[in-house]
């Protein structure tokens, strides 16, 4: 198969088995006693992810491994680091090329050797036998190519005047909508939503952000199967934590400057 798979005619094909699959992933209770510590585990998969340089949907398998498990065990503390890694492994292993997959030996240093090989294996066991050896699960990450696809169209409009560039366009929806699907990963209430919802929402947030009218296009809406109020709660998340991450940077950069204008009057006020 070629690797744009998203272009070629099987795309509606894998698209549809992509739809069927996600209406049989467990449902998330989000009863893990290690809850408070998942976004954590998150960010630390996505610090490893951009070390080891793994394909993009690697991050987002091995998260939804580790949501799915952890949601139906009670993991002791130490073992949090173990299970996060196992995941991040079995993921690369079904979905990344062979010469791409890390080794127990890669992983383990970024917990400072702390696991023999044996547990790496022993857990590996574990996870498959939870998952009945299926860790075909679909994610958000599965559908953002096809998505993408249409997200940006010659018609569409630009802060009410029509779109001048597309194909620039499209690079900066693209980042956002990266952006958004990052976001969807660090808190598990987009686990209550349907993979493809996800990245439909990424979308709609991506287009909104961008000021592309009108935000959701009867294009998008016959590619993803969904209308706007299908996706508005998810996107109404995605949004409220834009803003809170802009206000956040905006906090940070008044600091700094506070901080920089006290370091440039402390000399005259020693004086």
């Amino acid at each position: 198969m070629a690797k744009e798979w998203w272009e070629g005619e099987l795309a509606n094909d894998i698209l549809a088995v992509l739809r069927v699959k996600e209406l049989t992933l467990a449902k998330f209770k989000a009863s893990s006693p290690q809850l408070a510590v998942r976004r954590y585990l998150v960010d630390w998969l996505a610090i490893i992810f951009e070390k080891v340089g793994s394909s993009y949907g690697i991050l987002h398998l091995s998260v939804s491994l580790m949501d799915y498990f952890m949601d139906n065990h009670d993991i002791p503390e130490p073992q949090l680091h173990l299970v996060a890694l196992t995941c991040f492994l079995l993921a690369a292993k079904f979905d990344e090329t062979e010469n791409r997959i890390p080794t127990i030996e890669q992983l383990n240093s970024f917990v400072h050797n702390s696991f023999e090989r044996s547990e790496f294996h022993a857990m590996e066991l574990i996870l498959l036998d939870h998952f009945s050896w299926n860790v075909d699960l679909p994610t958000a990450a599965s559908f953002v190519e096809m998505f993408l696809v249409h997200s940006v169209l010659p018609d569409d409009n630009h802060s009410g005047r029509p779109l001048n560039n597309c194909a620039k366009a499209r690079v900066y929806v693209r980042k956002y909508v990266h952006y958004f699907l990052e976001i969807s990963l660090q808190d598990h209430k987009f686990l209550s939503f349907k993979p493809s919802v996800v990245t439909a929402a990424a979308v709609a947030s991506a287009r909104s952000c961008l000021h592309l009218t009108p935000t959701w296009k009867p294009a998008l809406v016959e590619l993803t199967h969904y209308e706007y109020f299908q996706i508005c709660e998810c996107v109404d998340l995605m949004l409220k934590a834009h803003d809170a991450d802009e206000k956040a940077m905006s906090n940070s950069h008044a600091v700094v400057q506070s901080n920089s204008n006290v370091v440039l009057q402390s000399p005259a006020s020693t004086n």
